[in-house]
């Protein structure tokens, strides 16, 4: 696998990763939970399992995946990222501000800016609101810099929980959607236990990828040895 594909690789498992995340830093200081991602592409399903640790205090994130390979990724808020894979005992490491949890949604829900889930800090800005019964519809425009790969962001919340996000490409077509559903109480912060994603490469080319959460557990009850787990020195890094 060349570098160019590890880093598409990286960046594929870390987006299934920040789908769901919704706590408040106050409360939750480490949290953990089991994700299990199937994604569906012309009658064919492809599924992905992993526990995930994590501990606000430097965004240190920790998944171990058993579905489809076995292999730990470890990332934290600067964009260190490592994939270590126990069968081989081998290692890719890559430092990208991409990679960082604070650009994850997760990492917005988490200091509860479920409000825009992050895309004022990214350089959107809020181009109309409108109220359709309990809905709250928003209208976000990239910024110049994105503006050739995205237009537009449409963001719906139900109350304080957003439900829905819809992307917009440079050329105005549907790019992805994303729905937020089956919300459930951690700490003093709602967080939807189920995600589904749309991505649109074409009218009639998409993927559909249906996340969904178990065994949430935060603070002192979650899982410390896989947040403390570490890299074999020996391990041998692949460039």
């Amino acid at each position: 696998m060349n570098q160019k594909n590890r880093f598409y690789l990286v960046l594929g498992l870390l987006s299934v990763m920040s789908l769901a995340f919704s706590f408040s830093a106050n409360t939750v200081k480490k949290i953990s939970m089991i994700m299990v991602a199937r994604s569906n592409k012309n009658g064919k399903t492809a599924t992905i399992k992993s526990e995930i640790a994590y501990q606000v205090a430097g965004g240190k994130m920790v998944s171990h995946f058993t579905q489809p390979n076995n292999q730990y990724i470890i990332n934290n808020a600067k964009g260190e990222v490592s994939i270590y894979a126990p069968a081989k005992n081998t290692v890719i490491q890559q430092v990208n501000y991409i990679f960082s949890t604070e650009t994850t949604q997760f990492y917005y829900f988490l200091n509860n800016q479920k409000s825009d889930l992050g895309l004022r800090n990214m350089g959107f800005t809020n181009k109309a609101t409108k109220f359709a019964k309990n809905l709250m519809i928003s209208t976000w425009i990239a910024p110049a810099k994105l503006s050739k790969s995205i237009r537009s962001v449409e963001l719906v919340h139900n109350g304080g929980n957003p439900i829905y996000t819809k992307y917009i490409d440079g050329e105005g077509k549907v790019m992805k959607k994303v729905y937020y559903y089956n919300f459930q109480k951690v700490g003093d912060i709602e967080f939807p236990l189920a995600v589904t994603q749309i991505d649109f490469f074409t009218a009639k080319d998409s993927v559909i990828t249906k996340t969904s959460y178990a065994e949430v557990k935060i603070n002192e009850a979650i899982n410390n040895e896989l947040l403390n787990f570490t890299i074999p020195l020996n391990a041998k890094a692949l460039k």
